[in-house]
């Protein structure tokens, strides 16, 4: 089992605009799981740091918050998107067009 939270806060409209999608890989079609398994892996997401900050924020910036639980395993990581991995960045792409909760 595969579920994955993604949270944005930030922007002009800051903490009040969080956005929060919460996406179980089981319930979805097997190709978009399967997307989103691959992106996962390749990410090595497991092995990130926890925070992933460019090294100088502005107020406006998005700040994103990726949690995943799999196989027992839980991690999160906290990030602007421009400190992120390429892969990464593909991921939070991909979840971001899920309908948030």
């Amino acid at each position: 089992m595969t579920r994955l939270t993604l949270r944005c806060s930030g922007g002009f409209t800051g903490p009040a605009g969080a956005q929060t999608r919460s996406i179980d890989l089981a319930q979805l079609p097997s190709e978009q799981a399967q997307r989103l398994t691959q992106l996962l892996d390749a990410s090595q997401f497991f092995t990130l740091p926890p925070q992933l900050h460019k090294a100088t924020p502005q107020s406006g910036d998005f700040l994103y918050d990726l949690q995943a639980e799999q196989d027992g395993r839980l991690h999160a990581v906290h990030y602007h998107l421009d400190a992120a991995p390429a892969v990464l960045r593909q991921l939070t792409e991909q979840l971001s067009g899920y309908p948030p909760d």
